[in-house]
């Protein structure tokens, strides 16, 4: 069975990455996308040490270098926990490859395995990319021991198989009762969306008491800090005793636990593997099927019609994509929640939450829009755009309405919350509904843009393509750069009038939109 778990996995990962395809395809637009995916995956990474390795100076300035194991331990556990709770049943049950597996002489064990051992892989790559920068500066400062980087590098081996197996249960309850339902993707997306939604409200209110920090609890913030991450994950603690203190009971603990319930996990799965996937694969129908009517529609709305069919048909597609609106909507609501006064203390920013509000609502609103593996969702089915007799334009606009058809309930509601909040002057409210809604239209148009420059046609699940492939990340940090001026100018620019800014902010996204949209539709129908 090791040999087959072996053979399993090498395969999931190659697939995952599409080493296969780098190493053995003979076209060379192929192979400069890889090259340019491959620059940009550094480009995030650098990203990622750069600011774990100012996080971590930061500790270390303020006298509080203990606290630097055990934060990002706790910090590595919880972006795990996410990013495995959205894709966990994706990978563990993905479909296309379930009938071919199973026909096969393979053991159900060794499927199982193989399936966790990729999601470990992948999270255990992140773990060390936190870890290491982090470790190694708090060597640099303090000097410990050798026992402290061995405990380190055994605890971060560690690291994902809680969080992971975690994520992995929720994920498959909600796929187990998702798939008694008719509406499996929506039922699954609206379960794992709401649990999301509790993940947020929880960390907020934990952030919220502990940024109420008093004069006592500033003299000693070290051990608050601390017994607060405690509450929140105690096995971070366990790893702090036993990097700092050398406590190899406290390492024997954490690696108990954590391969133990990992086990546990994969004995229960294996159990009702079969009876899951069976499910899922499941339809339903009705045997009264009558043809009474037919309607013919325009190219665009029977495209947008299509469109919204295959997005709401994708769990994974749903709650990785509609956080972000469900997060604009948070904002404004926290706002009435907390009040405008106690969140401006909290972020120790007064009087700028009605400056920046239109350019927060408007990054959130872009983090992640549909249209930036729309195109990678057709998948093998790209063929038939390819065959009908549509212009670019038209597909492409197809998929930016239903972007827009998505996002904009969610804008809605961020906007009235918003206004309710803040009650703003005629002109802010002016700029409170056109920036969020400029920066909407620049990252559904710039999605199209970014996924004809990285599409992944040839995949196996779904959650490579929106969550893993180098249009989603590509995306993201398109967004993140283009809100980062506004942003840095309303704080340090102020001698400028807001309003100056808002309307330079507003000019030029929407020159870009229009650049981005126009160069779209000039391009043929991607051809592979």
């Amino acid at each position: 069975m090791l040999k087959q778990i072996k053979q399993l996995t090498t395969l999931q990962l190659c697939n995952l990455f599409g080493l296969n395809e780098i190493r053995h395809t003979r076209d060379k637009g192929k192979k400069e996308r890889y090259t340019l995916m491959t620059l940009v995956w550094l480009l995030l990474i650098a990203m990622l040490v750069f600011y774990i390795a100012i996080l971590s100076n930061a500790f270390i300035s303020l006298g509080m270098a203990e606290i630097i194991p055990i934060y990002l331990y706790t910090i590595t556990c919880l972006v795990i926990l996410m990013f495995s709770f959205f894709k966990a049943s994706g990978v563990i049950f993905q479909m296309n490859s379930f009938e071919i597996l199973v026909s096969l002489p393979l053991s159900k064990s060794a499927i199982i395995v193989s399936r966790f051992l990729t999601m470990y892989s992948t999270n255990l790559l992140l773990s060390f990319l936190v870890m290491i920068p982090g470790t190694i500066i708090y060597g640099l400062s303090v000097h410990p021991g050798l026992l402290f980087y061995i405990f380190s590098f055994i605890g971060t081996l560690f690291l994902p198989l809680l969080p992971m197996t975690l994520s992995t249960a929720i994920g498959t309850v909600i796929t187990a009762i998702g798939s008694r339902m008719k509406h499996k993707s929506l039922a699954s997306g609206g379960m794992i969306i709401l649990f999301a939604i509790a993940v947020i409200i929880a960390n907020t209110i934990v952030s919220n008491q502990s940024s109420m920090l008093t004069p006592d609890m500033l003299k000693n913030i070290a051990a608050t800090v601390t017994s607060q991450i405690g509450a929140l994950y105690p096995p971070a603690i366990w790893f702090g005793n036993a990097v700092l203190h050398s406590d190899i009971l406290a390492l024997f603990a954490l690696v108990s636990l954590s391969a133990a319930v990992f086990i546990l996990m994969a004995v229960i799965i294996q159990k009702y593997f079969l009876t899951i996937c069976t499910a899922l694969n499941a339809t339903s129908t009705k045997n009264n099927y009558k043809l009474q009517s037919l309607s013919a529609a325009s190219l665009l709305k029977a495209l947008w019609q299509k469109e919204l069919k295959r997005y709401f048909a994708s769990s994974v597609y749903i709650s990785n994509t509609i956080i972000g609106y469900l997060m604009m909507v948070l904002v404004p609501v926290a706002l009435l929640v907390a009040g405008i006064d106690k969140m401006e203390l909290m972020f120790q920013c007064p009087g700028m939450i009605e400056k920046i509000l239109p350019l927060i609502l408007g990054i959130i609103a872009g983090i992640m829009p549909s249209t930036s593996c729309s195109i990678s969702m057709e998948g093998k089915n790209w063929w038939l755009a390819q065959t009908l007799p549509i212009k670019s334009k038209t597909l492409y606009d197809s998929k930016i309405l239903t972007h827009l058809s998505v996002v904009f309930p969610f804008y809605l509601v961020a906007l009235i919350l918003s206004w309710i909040a803040l009650k703003p002057s005629l002109l802010s409210t002016l700029w409170l509904i056109l920036i969020p809604g400029v920066y909407i239209l620049f990252s559904s148009v710039a999605g199209i843009t970014i996924n004809l420059l990285f599409p992944v046609l040839v995949w196996e699940n779904e959650t490579r393509i929106v969550k893993q492939s180098a249009s989603t990340m590509v995306t993201m940090l398109i967004d993140f750069i283009i809100c980062l001026p506004p942003i840095a100018a309303v704080f340090l620019l102020k001698n400028i009038p807001v309003d100056l800014i808002m309307g330079i902010t507003l000019i030029v996204l929407a020159l870009l939109t229009g650049i981005l949209y126009t160069s779209n539709n000039r391009k043929p129908i991607l051809r592979t």
